[in-house]
């Protein structure tokens, strides 16, 4: 059975210009002007004969026009014969392969001393073995950045080079975006057997994908259940009660196999030492909470990673951390009314036992920002120039401050609060709502937001609106936001609150006031694939690079550097996202073939057949060279 299809038939539209030949034939046709002669019967019976001849000669040029235009249009739109007779014999066409490769990090599983990643390159290998020089192949991973530097059209192989840049990575394309770049590929190969072939471990997939071309998954060789160990949310604990050198990390720890895993060794390695390890025991299927604690060697900036020693899979096997540490942070508050207690005592154990500093506002200025890391202003009733210039330059210096809007707010007051924190703020009231959202994505609150509270009522505040910025609200009504450089306190200070007793209160306002002392940091715990704003960024891997559009999009697990060469310098921890680390099989869809694990004859299984172009510009060459002798033939004769 013959089939024919068209690789440009978009472009059939030009056969339609084959009747012009007969247009102009028909419209410049002229009657011959009538003469009267006297009776010469056998000249008329000549000229019929000849004007006979004639006329078949002209409707044969005719044909022979109109076909040469058919033949130049069908060749344009590239025609193919497809025939099941093909799929019988070793031999291929010319065939562009899109192979997809996935890269996701549950691909760097190792079995038998050889992930994942290790056999599907083995496969790519193979594929370049069975590919002729006529053949186009194309690489194209779930990774945007590597896609746009290498995954061009190579002619008979895949470069050996290009395949030792292909690395697990953590952010990546989803498949129907991955499919859709593929098939856009295969177009611009302009060859009329396309195929695509699929190097994936399945885990935690599910693949939807219609396409016009042929689809085989290679296997992989998944034989007995993964056994897998990821460490995740590495924490760094508050020091509440007293600030020493000993801190205490806290790291959840899973195990996602079905066997129980006994005498796994976790180690912490803080400013590139290691500082810490431990055996743990953890239970098939489950996971638990574990410390580690390490000494403090210097003030400043601290960063580090809790690592599991498996050999599995070693993608997920880190999450890391980064923390500011003083051991006397130096913390003012702008306000005349005396403190609160319950906010005395959470400024002193943050300052490391020493009061903190009292400003009166009308006496402020702008070298005070020299010797202090953090601002409280309290109660904060009233607005002036004064004020607005000390907060601009704050923000442009990245230090960070808490505004508790006290009972008297003035309208002005009012009104830059809502701007600055893109909040509506509707009335003072004193009633007790209780508290009934926790933020679990942002650092300050991410250790109390699982938390049952023991006392969670609000007695005063002022009524906000909530929105994206809210850390904590009560009855729908926000209580905290957050802005950049600053958090909003809408609950009253002086109202002996029953929230305030709440040791998560502690808690929550000391990792509060942790954050803000360097507010050039997110204060958010950051995944791959968050932005980081910086005008100059340190990258795991020791690079540098500057930022023109002011943001990154992180790519990688690590810590980063933000402007590493300014006195505000700044580290930030990213860490991934868990999804692909349980061992769950996903499931292909019936469109894409599977193949044996003996794939290298099954190869190149789309047969759509041969390209006849080349044929049509031939039978078209031949149809000019007849229509050319044709003419002078009819020359030669009419000069006898």
């Amino acid at each position: 059975m013959f089939q024919l299809s068209f690789l440009n038939a978009g472009l059939l539209f030009f056969a339609a210009a084959t009747v012009l030949p007969l247009l102009i034939w028909l419209l410049a046709k002229k009657k011959p002007k009538q003469i009267i002669f006297s009776t010469l019967r056998f000249i008329k019976l000549s000229q019929q004969q000849e004007k006979s001849r004639t006329k078949i000669t002209n409707i044969i040029l005719l044909i022979i026009r109109m076909l040469i235009i058919l033949l130049l249009a069908l060749a344009i739109a590239r025609p193919m014969l497809a025939s099941s007779r093909l799929n019988e014999s070793r031999k291929h066409p010319p065939t562009a392969l899109a192979i997809v490769l996935d890269t996701s990090y549950s691909m760097d599983y190792v079995e038998d001393r050889q992930s994942r990643l290790d056999k599907a390159l083995a496969a790519i290998a193979t594929i370049n073995a069975r590919a002729t020089e006529d053949d186009r192949l194309i690489l194209i991973t779930r990774d945007a950045a590597w896609n746009q530097l290498h995954s061009q059209i190579f002619a008979g192989e895949i470069p050996e080079d290009i395949l030792k840049t292909i690395r697990p990575a953590y952010l990546v394309m989803d498949w129907e975006e991955t499919f859709a770049f593929a098939e856009s590929r295969l177009t611009e190969a302009q060859m009329p057997n396309r195929e695509i072939y699929l190097l994936s471990d399945m885990m935690n997939e599910a693949i939807s994908v219609k396409s016009a071309y042929p689809i085989a998954a290679i296997p992989l060789m998944e034989n007995d259940p993964r056994q897998n160990i990821s460490l995740s949310d590495a924490r760094v604990l508050p020091q509440i009660v007293e600030r020493g050198k000993l801190q205490s990390v806290e790291f959840s720890i899973t195990n996602h196999g079905s066997e129980a895993r006994s005498e796994v060794l976790v180690q912490a390695v803080v400013n590139e030492v290691k500082v810490g390890e431990r055996f743990v025991n953890i239970p098939a299927r489950q996971s638990i909470k574990e410390t580690v604690s390490f000494e403090i060697r210097g003030e400043g900036w601290q960063s580090g990673y809790i690592e599991v020693l498996d050999e599995y899979l070693s993608a997920d096997n880190r999450s890391y951390f980064a923390f500011e540490y003083y051991q006397n942070p130096r913390v003012a508050v702008v306000g005349t009314q005396p403190l609160p207690p319950h906010l005395n005592s959470i400024l002193r154990v943050f300052g490391g036992g020493s009061n903190p500093t009292r400003l009166d506002p009308s006496s402020l200025n702008l070298q005070i920002l020299d010797s202090h890391q953090v601002f409280v202003f309290y109660p904060f009733n009233a607005i002036n120039p004064r004020l607005v210039e000390l907060f601009r330059e704050m923000d442009a210096r990245g230090i960070g401050s808490i505004t508790c809007p006290g009972e008297n707010l003035t309208p002005d007051a009012k009104a830059w609060l809502q701007n600055r924190f893109s909040v509506q703020l509707k009335q003072y009231k004193r009633e007790a709502v209780g508290i009934d959202f926790i933020s679990e994505h942002h650092q300050a609150t991410a250790l109390i937001s699982d938390k049952t509270l023991r006392f969670n009522q609000i007695s005063a505040y002022w009524e906000g609106s909530s929105g994206a910025s809210t850390l904590i609200s009560a009855a729908g009504k926000a209580m905290v936001l957050s802005a950049p450089n600053s958090a909003l306190w809408l609950w009253d200070m002086t109202r002996d609150s029953a929230f305030f007793a709440d040791p998560a209160f502690a808690v929550y306002a000391y990792r509060q006031l942790s954050a803000l002392m360097n507010a050039n940091v997110p204060v958010t715990e950051l995944k791959v694939g968050d932005a980081i704003r910086a005008s100059e960024l340190a990258l795991p891997d020791a690079g540098r690079i500057e930022l023109a559009g002011r943001h990154y999009l992180a790519h990688d697990p690590g810590i980063y550097t933000v402007n590493p060469d300014s006195p505000r310098a700044a580290r930030i921890a990213v860490n991934i996202d868990y999804w692909d680390s349980d061992p769950n099989p996903g499931a292909l869809p019936r469109q894409i073939k599977m193949l044996d694990e003996d794939f290298a004859d099954q190869l190149f299984m789309a047969r759509l057949g041969r390209d006849l172009w080349k044929i049509l510009l031939i039978l078209a060459l031949m149809l000019m060279l007849l229509e050319i002798a044709i003419i002078k033939y009819l020359e030669f004769k009419s000069v006898q």
